[in-house]
């Protein structure tokens, strides 16, 4: 279902069969009509972005003291030139949606397995994480070893597409990673197995082994999960966070596509003639009547002397139209606010207190899920150290530092009262640290530089 909200108007139409059925008795062609006009305004994504955006208005970065091979890794985690930042952003977006998402942390294939990092350095051997969104992870399950949950099994889609001459082709693959029981207790040092969905000879498609099985050099599987969901029990499914939002998303968009299809069938005006014989087609049918600004419709007396024909426009009130428009804008009120979102189109609405408590009330589940995200990405720099045969138990920085106290700016009138006065409770750098968290002043102000701008303006001034 979220796949499918994120993928927008488009996406929606072609599965309205799942989000927009048929009215009963209703005609194919009607349907389709109705199906491909489906109005769709995107509010679970516009609320998704806004939370997803909120923890990164600082850059991801790691503490100081990191292993030099980490600081560089950093710069380019995934082998495609992505900062941990951008990344990290990637990763924290999927999770909100789908209350679970998976990293993956892999290594260059084909290495030789007495390579050194000298050898490995030469041909380009390194590690790099692959992002796996959660509706590829197929399968995963996971045991106490060693005295800790370790996954043993996981079963990732992994669709391949690639070039065919002038064209593309793509082909089905799925990328087991395994650790078979051992007879004693425990698990065995974990392999990957790639499988390929081919036709035999018969034209039946079955699976097979095009690379695989091998090991994994570091004995363990090397995955990560960024959670965001209520996990239950002990397995790896979730109670989505988002779920309720999305729910209401597709009865937004139904309410919207009835709407809209209320108004083509009531809102134009129908031409009615009353005692008007219409013209005759070549057909034996009544003949189309041309209306419009440029055309004039006759009413003729009727010979017999009856009363004359007359034309009217026959309109349908619109109270039915308005009753579904406000019934579109609750339920787009509704899911902001079960999106968390700070309600400033309603603010004014709002008492200061009430608004305080929306915003603050969102800011503790994001922080909770910025949180989780850190403990992730540091859990994945420890897996990325054992493929570099380094310690790299780094600490990642993620700002949860945002929207917090009452949302506005009036209370920072209470911080300079702290920071002035005859006798000032708190610093200058304080006050000015304190202006750059609710970015009263630019992440990149200098208080020392402007400190001096100012000293030297005031001697210009006597």
């Amino acid at each position: 279902m979220v796949s499918t909200i994120l993928g927008g108007a488009k996406a929606m139409r072609d599965a309205a069969q799942t989000y927009l059925p048929k009215f009963p008795q209703e005609r194919d062609k009607d349907y389709q009509y109705r199906r491909s006009n489906a109005k769709f305004t995107n509010i679970y994504r516009d609320i998704v972005e806004n939370l997803a955006q909120r923890p990164f208005s600082k850059e991801v970065s790691i503490a100081d003291g990191a292993p030099k091979p980490i600081k560089d890794f950093v710069e380019d985690v995934d082998g495609q030139g992505n900062h941990l930042h951008v990344f990290a952003g990637e990763l924290f977006f999927g999770g909100i949606n789908n209350a679970v998402e998976w990293l993956l942390i892999d290594y260059s294939k084909d290495v030789p397995a007495n390579a050194t990092r000298a050898d490995e350095a030469r041909i380009g051997a390194r590690p790099y994480w692959v992002h796996i969104p959660a509706p590829a992870m197929l399968a995963v399950y996971s045991d106490m070893v060693d005295g800790k949950e370790q996954f043993v099994h996981a079963r990732i889609h992994e669709p391949a597409l690639e070039r065919d001459g002038f064209g593309e082709k793509t082909y089905n693959r799925v990328r087991v990673l395994n650790r078979d029981p051992l007879d004693g207790g425990g698990y065995a040092p974990a392999t990957y197995q790639v499988f390929e969905e081919q036709k035999g000879k018969d034209g039946a498609l079955q699976w097979v082994s095009i690379d695989g099985p091998k090991p994994i050099s570091i004995g363990i599987i090397p995955l990560v999960p960024f959670i965001t969901g209520r996990r239950i029990g002990r397995s790896w499914r979730f109670h989505p966070p988002m779920q309720d939002a999305a729910f209401l998303q597709v009865e937004h968009f139904q309410q919207e596509s009835a709407l809209k299809h209320a108004k083509a069938l009531t809102a134009f005006p129908m031409l009615a003639g009353n005692g008007v014989t219409p013209p005759m087609g070549d057909n034996g049918k009544p003949a189309p009547v041309a209306v419009g600004p440029a055309s004039v419709l006759w009413a003729p007396a009727n010979p017999n002397g009856g009363s004359a024909g007359s034309w009217a426009f026959v309109e349908p009130s619109a109270t039915s139209l308005r009753f579904l428009a406000d019934d579109i804008k609750e339920t787009g009120q509704a899911l902001r606010e079960l999106g968390r979102q700070p309600l400033t189109a309603q603010s004014g609405n709002l008492t200061v207190v009430t608004t305080a408590f929306a915003a603050q009330k969102g800011n503790a589940a994001i922080q909770a899920w910025a949180l989780n995200l850190k403990d992730a990405l540091e859990q994945a720099f420890v897996i990325t150290g054992r493929w570099l045969k380094i310690d790299a138990d780094v600490e990642v920085m993620i700002s949860t530092d945002f929207d917090l106290g009452m949302g506005d700016d009036e209370t920072f009138v209470h911080v300079l009262a702290m920071g002035t006065g005859e006798a000032p409770i708190i610093s200058r750098e304080a006050t000015i640290s304190e202006a750059k968290r609710r970015n009263i002043l630019s992440p990149e102000y200098d208080g020392d530089k402007d400190l001096a701008v100012i000293i030297r303006e005031g001697g210009e001034d006597e």
